[in-house]
């Protein structure tokens, strides 16, 4: 038996390497052709972002990658360049997604899909998990991923009994969405020495009153006691997975993305993401270390380490968050969140202990990014920030900021930090925001006095907690509204669509300490541009479409629609440059 597990284990490493390599030989033949070094891009609506720009130029001239002049056709076209027709597509800064984990969501992309945006109820969830009991996976373990019991209603935790029951024998572990709990059956915790019975307490391990392991583990120290014990797959195939997760973020427009922490099962995830950085990608990408990291800051404007990611807290949506007052009393927070009446979430480091290693990091050049979600959380870390002094040129960042207070705003202003917004969580659990914070959903993601205070304000994913779609983040910073359709969420913290297209580029940018390079189209700058179908500050939502994504000046991703464009326009200029 063992020998036949094996062996259907070696039959799918084979199947998805061939079908990777299928994938990559396609994109190969379809990909954008190489274009002229020096070339003009005209004929649709130019968004430069540019501060103080008033009027839209009528084309751009790139040189070697780089913008070198933005004018009038009649001006550049004295260059002697060719031109390229835009085709009455927009064409705007390349979009930046300055908060994401490309591991994990490759690595993740390829398990056992349990989340709410496929799944209705828990039956169908259970059921996905029977299904999957017997299918080979990337590793001898079994891992679904998606776990939701804010999107789905009656989504109970699973017992171990249940976990057992669907796989005896092989490690099951099933991740919940936001990350930030899993649950493992018997056959894990064994290979992971974890004691299914035990008088010790460990924080985040959960157990009942007789020391029994419940199968439950909530934040990030429990997590990782579960999964860094799981096997890591064949490291060529997570190289090619990763590829593919780069290109999907090109496809959906983003020309580059900020890392903060390389999470995912991986021997050597720093070098993983250098080697694809230095390859040829479709994106840069800026990394943070995670804290036990120890890798030299800098590189190349393709990959390039900034610095170190912590968390001051966890999820709202698991108890994590770290609020200055209890979670609603509800059936959400008691029966399928399981949280105690008064719970208001643990802090995750002591405050002289994080307060110290933050100075010795900023004075060693680290840019620091903080997970916090709630109100003491923050305070915690803004206090951090404020003894650590001023930080000589580094802009350090708050993320996530579920439950940051106009005060806390004002005085991260102060110290010159920014402020990332995980707007998603408004569109995907803006129904059930009441239940779990009460009246402070009246005031949740306050991404509009962020703005309006000056602070350095952008819009992010977190992926793989939410799919890749940009398209998505903007419209809901705009508009405000759940899935559902059926509630906004604070509409008075509502952006501007021009507002929220310079978090997702000018300010992304910024964040990430690269707003000399990237971020609006200006003369000297990197030739990063995202092309769309519709406008993205003014047409309907139901038009609007990414049609390509530029790196460099060289097309990294075409939609049909572009490629076609473009294909007959370079017969001409090839004639004319080779």
């Amino acid at each position: 038996m063992r020998g036949l597990v094996r062996g259907l284990l070696w039959g799918l490493k084979w199947l998805l390497g061939i079908l990777l390599l299928a994938g990559g030989v396609g994109w190969y033949l379809l990909r954008p052709e190489v274009v002229p070094a020096q070339l003009v891009l005209t004929g649709g609506e130019i968004i430069t972002m540019a501060p103080g720009a008033t009027d839209a130029p009528e084309a751009i001239l790139i040189t070697d990658g780089v913008i070198t002049a933005i004018g009038s056709l009649a001006e550049l076209s004295a260059s002697g360049a060719p031109v390229h027709d835009l085709g009455g597509q927009v064409l705007t800064p390349g979009l930046i997604e300055p908060h994401t984990h490309p591991i994990a969501t490759a690595l993740l992309g390829a398990v056992v899909d349990i989340s709410g945006f496929t799944h209705a109820s828990r039956a169908q969830v259970m059921q996905s998990l029977r299904d999957a009991a017997d299918r080979t996976a990337l590793t001898p373990w079994l891992v679904a991923y998606g776990w939701d019991p804010v999107a789905i209603a009656d989504l109970d935790p699973p017992t171990l009994a249940e976990l057992d029951a669907i796989s005896p024998d092989r490690p099951l572990v099933v991740i919940t969405q936001m990350l930030h709990e899993v649950y493992a059956n018997s056959a894990a915790m064994r290979a992971a020495g974890i004691a299914l019975v035990s008088n010790t307490s460990v924080e985040g391990v959960i157990r009942d009153a007789q020391g029994r392991a419940t199968g439950g583990f909530r934040e990030l120290a429990a997590v990782n006691s579960i999964l860094g014990a799981m096997p890591t797959a064949d490291p060529a195939l997570v190289e090619l997975l990763v590829r593919k997760t780069y290109a999907d973020y090109a496809r959906a427009g983003y020309t580059s993305i900020g890392i903060t922490g390389a999470v995912g099962k991986h021997a050597d995830p720093v070098g993983l993401l250098r080697h694809i950085g230095a390859s040829d990608a479709p994106l840069r990408a800026y990394l943070y270390l995670l804290p036990d990291q120890e890798e030299p800051l800098g590189g190349s404007d393709d990959f390039r380490i900034l610095g170190r990611k912590f968390w001051m807290d966890g999820s709202p949506f698991t108890g994590g968050a770290a609020f200055a007052a209890p979670y609603e009393h509800s059936d959400l927070t008691t029966q399928r969140m399981h949280l105690p009446h008064g719970h208001i979430g643990p802090l995750t480091h002591a405050a002289e202990d994080f307060a110290k290693n933050l100075s010795r990091l900023q004075a060693e050049g680290h840019q620091i990014a903080v997970h916090v979600q709630g109100e003491r959380a923050i305070d915690h870390v803004l206090d951090a920030f404020e003894a650590a002094g001023p930080p000589k040129g580094l802009s350090h960042r708050l993320e996530h900021n579920a439950l940051i207070t106009e005060a806390q705003i004002v005085r991260a202003k102060n110290l010159g930090l920014s402020l990332g917004f995980f707007v998603d969580h408004i569109y995907y659990y803006g129904d059930a925001l009441p239940d779990i914070v009460g009246d402070r959903a009246n005031r949740y993601m306050p991404v509009g006095t962020a703005v309006a205070a000056g602070v350095v304000t952008t819009l992010h994913g977190d992926h793989p907690a939410s799919p890749i779609d940009p398209l998505r983040t903007l419209r809901v910073a705009v508009e405000r509204g759940s899935v559902s359709g059926q509630t906004r969420t604070a509409p008075d913290q509502a952006i501007s669509r021009a507002q929220a297209l310079k978090a997702m580029t000018l300010d992304a940018a910024r964040q990430l300490g690269q707003g000399d390079l990237i971020g609006s189209i200006e003369v000297g700058k990197r030739a990063d541009f995202t092309l769309f179908e519709g406008n993205p500050l003014t047409g309907d939502w139901s038009d609007l479409a990414v049609t390509g994504t530029w790196k460099q000046g060289q097309p990294v991703h075409l939609g049909l629609t572009s490629w076609l464009r473009l294909g007959p326009a370079w017969a001409a200029a090839k004639a004319m440059v080779f």
